[in-house]
């Protein structure tokens, strides 16, 4: 008997020491759109669908993971206890995610593979498909499911630990973090327009809900730095140079809710400016469910002449809210392949031209002037019709 134990547990040992991934409570987050893996309407019961949604860390956004005997996991939803299963047993692609009570079975356990680059596949023991973000959605509520791996964005997720509200203080860096601030406020300063102040937060790989930036200390904003980062229900009272700036190569930053002051005289930051900087390749910002108040100069920009400048640089923005006035909403380098999309677009006041929704660019090199072409609609750079956009 003593020596079946020591067997157990050196069995657990060996599993747990080889593990890709460390046992923890995590927020799952797509490499291809940088939406959370989501228990669909808090549900509770098994049979429960599984799905994404915008990253705001809510309990059925987070997972318990834990290593099993056989070098495999589980992972359970947070608010349910219950564990992701392949529904019905289906061994093919296409099958259906849920939740369902633990059982222990083989259409429970998951393989979580490192495939470099901080991102992780996650494999059915039972029919060795992966986790997919179905038909390559980019929009919150894309459906997840099974299908045969082979390495798309789509079937690659980083690992957010929960963290703590103490985390979320000015000039912090958090990796690979989910942080619920509370409610905090938080700043450092702001004297000027100067891009080269510090960020208030610096986000590798990690995501924050729910923290208001003072209007004093906005400083350069919060910068993502690599990975996906969400920045959820973040409320700036005063932008100082930028809201937001997203550095990561290859990376998706993502603002989910919120809103961002700015004002026009008298307050800080100087002269009206984009509210959210672009400056990283091959990567995305997504804007979705935010609102802009005060008066402001761009919504988004990719940036125009950064050293080793090229791109692309993709926007998703969608049900965005313009509250205040704005001298225009996307700025796109149409020579670095940059991409605008978006959709249910609401500006106060808007009428056709005033202000310009989409405007293409001539990206150039640090030291050089970028050139405007213009306000363009249909194009291969900027993917938005006048439908598309309408008076707040």
């Amino acid at each position: 008997m003593k020596h079946l134990l020591v067997f157990w547990l050196l069995l657990a040992f060996s599993a747990s020491s080889f593990a890709a991934l460390s046992a923890g409570r995590y927020v799952i987050v797509s490499k291809l759109n940088g939406n959370a893996l989501d228990v669909e309407n808090f549900s509770n019961s098994d049979g429960a669908n599984i799905m994404q949604w915008l990253t705001f860390g809510s309990t059925n956004q987070q997972f318990d993971v834990a290593v099993l005997n056989d070098g495999s996991y589980s992972i359970r939803a947070v608010h349910s206890g219950k564990s992701l299963d392949v529904f019905e047993w289906n061994p093919n692609d296409g099958a259906e995610l849920r939740q369902w009570t633990w059982l222990n079975a083989d259409n429970q356990h998951w393989h979580i593979n490192d495939v470099g680059g901080g991102y992780y596949s996650i494999v059915s023991k039972f029919s060795n498909r992966a986790l997919d973000v179905w038909e390559m959605n980019m929009y919150a509520g894309a459906d997840v499911r099974l299908f045969t791996y082979w390495g798309g964005d789509g079937q690659k997720w980083t690992f957010q630990k929960v963290g703590s509200s103490s985390e979320c203080v000015a000039g912090a860096t958090l990796t690979n973090r989910f942080v619920d601030c509370g409610g905090k406020t938080i700043g450092l300063s702001c004297p000027n327009s100067d891009e080269g102040q510090p960020a208030v937060l610096t986000l590798k790989n990690s995501s924050i809900r729910n923290v208001k930036i003072a209007a004093n200390g906005g400083a350069d904003g919060i910068h993502c730095t690599s990975g996906n980062c969400t920045l959820a229900d973040v409320v700036w009272n005063d932008i100082c140079e930028d809201a937001a700036t997203n550095r990561s190569e290859g990376g998706t930053m993502t603002i989910a809710g919120g809103s961002a002051y700015n004002s026009n005289s008298g307050g800080y930051g100087g002269k009206p400016d984009k509210i959210f900087q672009h400056n990283s390749k091959n990567s995305t910002t997504i804007i979705s469910g935010f609102t802009a108040t005060g008066t402001n100069g761009k919504l988004w920009r990719s940036c125009g002449n950064c050293t080793n400048n090229g791109g692309p640089r993709n926007l998703l923005a969608y049900d965005v809210n313009i509250d205040g006035s704005i001298g225009s909403i996307a700025g796109a380098n149409r020579n670095y392949n940059d991409r605008v999309t978006i959709r249910n677009l609401k500006i106060k006041n808007y009428s056709s031209g005033s202000p310009k929704v989409c405007e293409e660019y001539q990206g150039v090199q640090k030291g050089s002037s970028s050139n405007k072409y213009g306000e363009y609609w249909g194009t291969a750079t900027c993917d938005v019709s006048r439908a598309d956009v309408s008076p707040l």
